[in-house]
């Protein structure tokens, strides 16, 4: 069985990456994705949703702090750095059967 942290860290691999294909792999066919930017339903609405962001900033890059992980959830801050700017987020992750069920991202402000 795979461990949540595992598949958070799976996850941010594919986006370091800008690997598309690797995150949708992380994702349960039937996932949710919730951002600021509005809520995705299925992994390959998730994986559409990662290619665009991905078009649109070429320099994404998380650096996520420690994963605090309390059974199948994990929550996470992150350093995001996008379109030159560092960004505070956090993320919050479900997972199931080793896949991410559910992840809710929120945005904070710039870093300095």
């Amino acid at each position: 069985m795979t461990e949540p942290a595992d598949v958070a860290r799976a996850y941010f691999a594919g986006v370091t990456a800008h690997d598309p294909d690797a995150i949708q792999a992380c994702f349960a066919d039937d996932a949710e994705l919730v951002t600021n930017t509005g809520t995705y339903h299925g992994a390959e609405a998730i994986g559409g949703f990662y290619r665009d962001t991905l078009l649109q900033a070429d320099d994404v890059r998380p650096v996520p702090g420690p994963l605090i992980v309390d059974g199948n959830r994990v929550a996470v801050e992150i350093d995001l750095l996008r379109g030159g700017k560092h960004i505070a987020v956090g993320d919050f992750f479900t997972i199931e059967g080793g896949k991410i069920r559910r992840l809710v991202i929120f945005f904070g402000s710039e870093l300095a």
